[in-house]
């Protein structure tokens, strides 16, 4: 899936200077701005209007304007555009999302504590090469399935009687079990010590950047050092770089002992570590950075929308039984492959409308302006400013002539389903992701009854442009008698 969900601009920044900047914006533009108010001399109001509810300031926004209007967020003020422009955006070569994610500010790369945000940003981008050519192929499936099943079994037993699942903590757990099984391999993704620092990582640095995001623009170089967050992340990094270096050694001892061994190939490990010295071909990076920058892409947005599909699948009760068929139907005639999973067509018709009805962000498609831009309406956007789009939509299941068509799955895209971003800055790892998540709900609902637990009416939180599954989520399960 896409990196992040909530990367905002960090042109006018500092809420102290909030109020001068935006007469700036008043003046030099003719976008108007939904959430300014008088007297709100550093945005108070605006931040806390943002921050509450996000959502209707963008609904208010095209109802009163009629066309593209600024948002001032809690890290400045971006463009909002109506979803109508994706097509014209998606070609414009003027509008880059790699030049947003590079400047990297959203997310303090460069900070210490902050090395996965500074991974991702990295211009030589390795990650996006690596996740392009390497994720989510056939022979990973299986793997997918085999670290699910060990860990909702260990999870949640074998007892037939109704339990809380956790499912908080435990769609987390599940996904960081899948994604270190690809990025670290199978020995280090079993280590318990390991799995608590990268998923607690992704957790925590999201907590941290908005602290961060709350300080004066000129405090946060110094503030960072005290934060309780920011000293979290820091301690989280040096404990994954120690593991990480250990593991590292290791190999680097068995390739030694292979090639001193006469006719002897050192074994090939089929992970990121390996991807990755791969794609720098000996240019000096950041081992544990890259691991935590793929934890935190992994995680975090991907966990969201594993939680929050089984909680829908939870409150329609009526579809368990239909996916379980379509589920060991795939599974029977194609096995734990890409193409079993693509042949779960309903499952996959589940997860894209929980995008739809629970999006990971309000807006989306980010792009930076890399020089002043022309709409198709005339007015011009001012080079340096973010743009975003109002969500997304999606039309209903496409199919022609009865046959299910590639553009109705979960991984397309298009000007009414853009949750993975549009052109030549799709998300790369958007296969990967659907593939986790069909993989962990095949393997739970083959496995286990699930349902609301009594009375619970599921929420949805939001906060500025996040949207998450709630994190009291009352999800019941029990071991099916099969």
């Amino acid at each position: 899936m896409g990196l992040a969900t909530e990367l905002y601009e960090s042109v006018y920044s500092d809420a102290w200077y909030g109020y001068f900047a935006s007469l700036f914006v008043q003046k030099n533009d003719d976008f108007p701005t939904i959430n300014f108010y008088p007297r709100d001399w550093i945005l108070k109001r605006a931040h806390e209007a943002f921050i509450a509810d996000a959502k209707g300031l963008i609904q208010e926004g095209f109802r009163k304007f009629n066309g593209p209007f600024r948002i001032i967020t809690t890290l400045g003020s971006r463009i909002i555009l109506p979803a109508e422009y994706a097509d014209w955006v998606k070609k414009s070569p003027d509008l880059d999302h790699q030049a947003f994610v590079s400047e990297g500010k959203e997310f303090f790369a460069g900070y210490p504590g902050f090395e996965g945000t500074t991974a991702v940003s990295d211009p030589h981008a390795v990650l996006i090469s690596v996740v392009k050519n390497k994720l989510a192929q056939n022979s990973q499936i299986q793997k997918f399935h085999t670290h699910v099943s060990a860990g909702v079994a260990e999870s949640w037993g074998e007892g037939n009687a109704w339990r809380d699942a956790r499912w908080t903590e435990t769609g987390v757990t599940l996904i960081g079990l899948i994604s270190a099984s690809v990025f670290v391999g199978d020995e280090l993704a079993k280590n318990t010590t390991w799995q608590k620092i990268t998923t607690g990582y992704a957790m925590t640095m999201f907590m941290a950047a908005r602290a961060l995001r709350t300080c004066p623009s000129w405090t946060r170089p110094f503030i960072h050092w005290l934060l309780p967050a920011c000293r979290t992340c820091r301690a989280e990094v040096k404990r994954a770089r120690r593991i990480l270096q250990q593991e590292l050694e290791k190999r680097a001892i068995q390739k030694k002992e292979a090639a001193s061994d006469q006719g002897q190939v050192p074994e090939k490990r089929e992970d990121a570590i390996t991807w990755v010295e791969e794609v720098t071909a000996g240019r000096a990076y950041g081992p544990v950075g890259m691991q935590l920058g793929m934890s935190m892409a992994a995680v975090v947005t991907t966990s969201e929308l594993l939680k929050q599909a089984l909680i829908n699948i939870c409150a329609h009760p009526e579809l368990v039984e239909p996916l379980r068929d379509e589920i060991e139907t795939s599974v029977r005639a194609h096995g734990w492959t890409t193409a079993g999973l693509f042949n779960m067509q309903l499952l996959d018709s589940v997860i894209t409308e929980t995008q739809r009805l629970n999006p990971l962000a309000e807006v989306n498609l980010e792009r930076k302006a890399v020089r002043d831009v022309k709409l198709p309406n005339g007015q011009i956007v001012p080079r340096g400013t973010t743009i975003s789009f109002d969500g997304y939509r999606y039309v209903k299941l496409r199919q022609e002539g009865g046959k299910w068509t590639s553009a109705s799955a979960a991984v397309s895209t298009s000007a009414d389903h853009f949750v993975f971003g549009m052109g030549k800055f799709i998300c790369p790892g958007r296969f990967f992701a659907v593939a986790e998540v069909k993989t962990a709900l095949a393997v739970i609902l083959l496995a286990y009854d699930v349902r609301l637990k009594p009375g619970y009416v599921p929420k949805i939180i939001r906060y500025g442009f996040e949207v998450m599954a709630d994190p009291g989520a009352c999800v019941e399960v029990r071991r099916r008698s099969l």
